[in-house]
């Protein structure tokens, strides 16, 4: 048996996601490049600056947040995103995560459902762009009438 691979060598156009993607943002900076870039995309994002507020408040929404945003640096850096995300889990949430520290050297999309998309804090429009597609990109789009 002979398996033959093709590789693209051209760019494709990831799809942006709809307006309105709600977001659960962990920032100590609430009018930082975090929030400006979401609010850009046009999401609704609600900033919390304590660790356990923004657990609970995700934990009890009744609505349901499609995404948890966390600036990672001003909260105790990659073992307080761990925590947050441990008790994400155990409460029972299922949504799409990004972590945001000064940690990552290099943006890291993965293709898991249950993983996070970690950028560096630095981290250029594009790969920001990038990873807020990447992580919503089993997110169904709904229309009401």
């Amino acid at each position: 048996m002979r398996v033959q691979t093709f590789i693209q060598t051209g760019r494709q156009q990831v799809a942006t996601h709809a307006r309105g993607v709600r977001v659960m943002l962990l920032t100590d900076q609430p009018e930082g490049s975090t929030g400006r870039r979401l609010q850009a995309y046009g999401s609704l994002v609600d900033p919390v600056d304590d660790l356990e507020d923004a657990v609970a408040a995700v934990l009890e929404d009744p609505l349901g947040y499609d995404l948890f945003v966390m600036d990672c640096d001003g909260f105790g850096g990659i073992p307080a995103a761990e925590l947050a995300i441990s008790s994400l889990i155990s409460g029972g949430a299922r949504m799409r995560i990004m972590l945001i520290s000064s940690d990552f050297d290099v943006p890291a999309y993965p293709l898991g459902r249950r993983t996070a998309v970690c950028l560096p804090e630095d981290v250029e429009e594009e790969s920001f762009r990038i990873g807020f597609d990447h992580v919503l990109r089993d997110r169904a789009t709904l229309t009401l009438n």
